[in-house]
């Protein structure tokens, strides 16, 4: 359908007419009809009533929805000069992003570094394009090879290897070099323009010296999140590593999560670090139940995070989010009295939104904590960070995070799916101003080079280097002495060349519905 036809001409889109006017139809037709006066135009396109249907979300449900203006001055049908309809709802989502400023930085609390481009909040098709794609999606589902490259200088080497994914079948490991792709001389642009073909042939050099041929075909692949699990014992300290790539929906990654942590429950760890370097979030739900994997059962009941809605959501009169059906954690349909529920029918209150530790699985003896981090740690990966600093001593090895925290749910309009930030996220201790990032205790370069978790590998170095009397170290079950070897250090700096963006914020499915 050519989006310049007015909607007079297609009557399927009467109800997102309805939408759009402040005169909104109830989800049943015995509801009555909540009579206001029109907000925006009723008449229009169907890219100009997307475009008016964005701002007037924001208007009730963004988090700073306090300084928004009215929709004759903002007038979002201005934004239709691209001959994009996503590029320009991209653009009203920025400008809805810049209008809160922080007193603290003068600058909006979403500016980012990439000029046009919110530091938050986006917009996307349904069918997943935004130009913010993941290698594995939230379901940790991939559809690819299975690989992430990163550049040491000239120098190619795997990032990320995906559990489950054709490259992992293959052996292939995070630093493993790359010498040839496709037969040639392994180059940044090479790879990229090979890594969108279906088949992939590889020449590698691993960590021994050996070299290896493969060749990976791109099919679809069921993974979890989890990169890598190590122990290590340390003059009587019992150390855990786990490497996190994203927080996938937690149907997907409870499984893996649990054996992980049964295995160091057998051990009885004391020490536990949790890599959460390229992790830029996902869901809530899944943060929170790793948070409770940590915890011991001493801190059921006390708080862990609580989220805070703006105003008008607290009270309950964000009365757009009648058009949104409510589903539950595991996207299934909730009936309230006899009709769908819909987001209308959730607490936003704070006291509605409050979540208290809740011990899962069998680890009780965890007492120090490190988290290797870096720019790309953000959302609900801060999110874990916060929420448990009250209860533990807590380090951070790396380099400063990314600074998000705000999350958001998931609004769908026609052909697209909006997530504007919708809820600051505090820890127990009401702190969560970390809008700049939280800065590291231990600085440390991210190292290729090494696969996670290795004794050598820059940031897990600083780690075993914090514990007492590490001048001898053994690793679990082997048992075997050794001096660590000096960490990597590059001339120049890691680049990632190639990189899936990961589950781009903090979503909310845990939202729950009002007790009348």
């Amino acid at each position: 359908m050519n989006s310049t036809e007015k909607i007079s001409n297609h009557p399927c889109l009467l109800l997102l007419l309805a939408l759009l006017v402040s005169s909104f139809v109830a989800c049943k037709k015995n509801e009555p009809v909540r009579d206001e006066a029109p907000v925006s135009p009723t008449t229009g396109t169907r890219s100009q009533f997307t475009a008016d249907s964005i701002f007037l979300y924001a208007r009730q449900t963004y988090l700073w929805n306090d300084v928004l203006p009215d929709y004759q001055i903002f007038n979002p049908r201005s934004y239709m000069a691209s001959g994009s309809d996503l590029l320009n709802f991209k653009q009203i989502v920025f400008s809805i992003s810049q209008s809160k400023i922080n007193p603290a930085t003068g600058k909006a609390y979403e500016k980012a570094s990439f000029e046009g481009h919110p530091k938050y909040s986006y917009i996307q098709s349904l069918n997943g394009a935004s130009g913010i794609l993941a290698a594995v999606n939230s379901e940790g589902e991939g559809t690819d090879f299975g690989i992430e490259v990163s550049s040491v200088g000239n120098d190619l080497y795997l990032r990320i290897v995906y559990p489950g994914s054709a490259a992992a079948a293959s052996g292939l490991q995070r630093g493993d070099q790359l010498l040839k792709v496709n037969g040639q001389p392994a180059t940044a642009g090479l790879i990229l323009s090979a890594l969108e073909g279906q088949t992939l042939s590889l020449t590698l050099q691993k960590k021994d010296g050996s070299l290896r041929d493969v060749t990976l075909n791109k099919s679809a692949y069921q993974s979890n999140p989890v990169l890598k699990t190590a122990e290590y014992l340390l003059n009587g300290t019992k150390l855990g590593y786990l490497a996190i790539s994203q927080f996938n929906h937690l149907n997907s990654s409870k499984t893996a999560l649990d054996q992980a942590f049964a295995q160091f429950a057998g051990s009885g760890i004391t020490d536990l670090v949790i890599d959460l370097r390229y992790n830029l979030g996902g869901y809530v739900g899944t943060a929170k139940y790793l948070a409770n994997l940590i915890a011991s059962r001493n801190l059921n009941g006390k708080v862990m995070f609580t989220e805070h809605f703006n105003t008008q959501m607290q009270e309950g009169k964000a009365s757009i989010l009648k058009h949104q059906l409510y589903a539950d954690e595991n996207n299934q349909p909730v009936y309230l009295n006899g009709r769908r529920a819909t987001y209308a029918d959730v607490d936003f209150s704070v006291k509605g939104n409050t979540y208290n530790f809740e011990k899962a699985g069998g680890l009780e003896t965890v007492k120090n904590l490190y988290f290797i981090v870096g720019s790309q740690t953000a959302s609900a990966s801060e999110m874990l960070i916060n929420s448990l600093k009250p209860y533990f001593k807590v380090t951070l090895i790396g380099q400063q995070t990314y600074g998000k925290p705000v999350g958001f749910f998931g609004i769908k309009i026609d052909r697209y799916e909006l997530y504007l930030s919708s809820f600051l996220i505090r820890n127990s201790a009401g702190f969560s101003d970390y809008f700049d990032g939280i800065p590291v205790d231990i600085s440390a370069n991210d190292d290729v080079t090494h696969d996670f978790g290795e004794e050598n590998e820059a940031c897990m170095n600083a780690v075993l280097k914090t514990i007492p009397g590490n001048g001898q170290k053994s690793q679990a079950k082997k048992m075997s002495v050794k001096e660590p070897d000096a960490a990597a250090s590059f001339s120049s700096p890691v680049k990632h060349i190639s990189t899936g963006k990961g589950i781009p914020g903090m979503i909310e499915q845990g939202l729950k519905l009002r007790i009348n």
